[in-house]
């Protein structure tokens, strides 16, 4: 029996080593009824006064194999019976959707084990994986591609409730366990069908891969352990640079720099990036290398815009020096044109906000220099009707302080503006002349001067909101802002339409 003693201080010293379990747990143990998971059991029955837990047997039947299923249940049942534990089962029919039968069945198992945890109170989900278990994952994320958070394998501990006490057991020992414990299980078929990829790792390539190194099993498994602990510094590191340097925006929205991002290692921004994915996607199924190469490409490369969209209905978008992460949205922006045909109060429902224009002696108009949602012009240069909508291809107009004209496009790019703010950026016309690229310059032909008796005073109440309540220069940027309720405001009747013209 010593050697028995020894695997049981083995699996007690992971359970250490790991945190495992602490004094006061109830900790529930999946039982299918193969030797990995009898073993498991048992050992953990055996320790429970020693480290203070307590134990509920669960097991699920997949409704795979009928008639193998239900003795397999009556099985478990009679191992928690003969230990006096409580024991839970569930029999389930796996959904044909959603991937393979491993992957169904898996996301079967987890959910079952979850509800047993939250109906006992239990704090920790202890599952039989072993040493040729782990050896055999990192084989099998090898051959997919995985980086090294697939190959770190399985890991001991995860979510800080589920647990694998016999991790670092290999078969070879459970086997030998079993024989000298006199302990009976069950031998699941489906084990050795090779139509599963798991199964022709482990009857095919690892005893190739024994030719060549005998303990080909131990080193995978060593790998695994060594990959874990590099990438969760790596982890750490890059959560930590995350949290002084993201703009994260109720996990809907997450910015960061593109200065700063290429400023670090190449293996750090990946994973950087990695995780903004995370947070907007909720999880990295379906993302995959190519998808993340792809975002750093956009972060790394000449163009000074551009975007990238992601499984799950995510979109990287780089503007400029930012590089933003966000659900993508089906609503496309419409064009919308207003003819304002004298001053007063308008409401601009596309930018969510209300339009003053109020006409004034020039000896009586006051204006903060800081506020660039408030324009002053030469009313005698102004002809109504004035016209108010969103950028065309072809503007052009006469900076402020310039002769010549510009195309308000180059404009644009000159001061870093967004697309997605260029397409809603109203613009005030007359007579097909620019006046005013609202919240950022004036036309030079329009401006006061000393010969200006009258002046068109326009304001924005309620600033524009483009980039959801971000706050920026002056000039440059644009602030977020609610519609104003104000009385004897003017509307046109009736629902916006792309293009459609109202007179206001």
């Amino acid at each position: 029996m010593s050697f028995v003693y020894a695997i049981i201080d083995k699996a007690r010293k992971t359970m250490l080593k790991y945190g495992l379990v602490i004094p006061g747990d109830r900790v529930v143990v999946g039982v299918s009824g193969g030797p990995d998971s009898v073993c498991l059991l048992d050992i953990l029955y055996l320790l429970r006064q020693e480290l203070d837990i307590e134990l509920v047997v669960a097991h699920i039947d997949h409704g795979l194999r009928p008639a193998e299923d239900l003795e397999e249940t009556r099985f478990v049942a009679s191992l928690a019976e003969a230990r006096n534990l409580p024991f839970e089962t569930e029999g389930v029919h796996l959904d044909p959707a959603g991937g393979s039968l491993e992957n169904r069945a898996r996301r079967a198992r987890y959910r079952f084990f979850e509800e047993v945890r939250v109906r006992f109170s239990a704090q920790k989900i202890a599952l039989g994986h072993q040493r040729n278990d782990q050896a055999e994952t990192v084989l099998m994320r090898l051959l997919r591609g995985s980086g090294m958070g697939g190959l770190s394998g399985i890991a001991p501990v995860r979510d800080g409730k589920i647990i694998r006490p016999i991790l670092e057991l290999g078969r070879p020992e459970i086997k030998i366990y079993l024989r000298e414990r006199g302990l009976h299980f069950k031998t699941d078929p489906t084990n050795r069908e090779e139509k599963f990829l798991r199964n022709r790792i482990r009857s095919v390539l690892i005893p190739a891969l024994e030719e060549y190194q005998p303990r080909v099993i131990d080193i995978l498994a060593q790998t695994a352990d060594i990959l874990r602990e590099d990438n969760h510094y790596l982890e750490v590191v890059s959560g930590e640079w995350l949290a002084k340097r993201a703009k994260v925006r109720r996990n809907d929205l997450v910015e960061i720099s593109v200065k700063e991002l290429l400023e670090l290692p190449l293996a750090l921004r990946k994973r950087i990036i990695r995780h903004c994915v995370n947070i907007i996607a909720e999880g990295l199924s379906g993302v995959s290398l190519r998808h993340i190469t792809a975002v750093h490409q956009l972060a790394a490369g000449r163009k000074s815009q551009g975007t990238v969209r992601l499984p799950k209905g995510l979109v990287v978008a780089r503007i400029y020096d930012r590089i933003s992460f966000k659900k993508a949205t089906t609503e496309k922006a419409s064009d919308y044109l207003y003819i304002l045909k004298k001053s007063g109060r308008f409401v601009l429902e596309e930018v969510s906000c209300t339009l003053s224009m109020e006409e004034m002696p020039r000896g009586k108009v006051s204006i903060r220099e800081d506020d660039p949602w408030t324009a002053c012009l030469d009313a005698q240069k102004i002809k109504y009707p004035l016209v108010l909508r969103n950028f065309r291809p072809g503007d052009r107009f006469v900076p402020l302080g310039m002769r010549g004209r510009k195309k308000v496009k180059d404009f644009f790019i000159d001061r870093k503006v967004p697309n997605s703010v260029r397409s809603r950026l109203p613009i005030l016309l007359s007579g097909g002349e620019i006046l005013w690229i609202c919240g950022m310059m004036i036309d030079e032909r329009v401006k006061v001067s000393t010969a200006t008796e009258k002046v068109l005073k326009i304001t924005f109440l309620g600033v524009p909101d483009f980039q959801g309540g971000e706050k920026g220069k002056k000039g440059e940027t644009f602030l977020s802002g609610r519609e104003h309720g104000l009385s004897g405001v003017e509307m046109a009747a009736g629902k916006r339409r792309s293009r459609k013209k109202r007179g206001l």
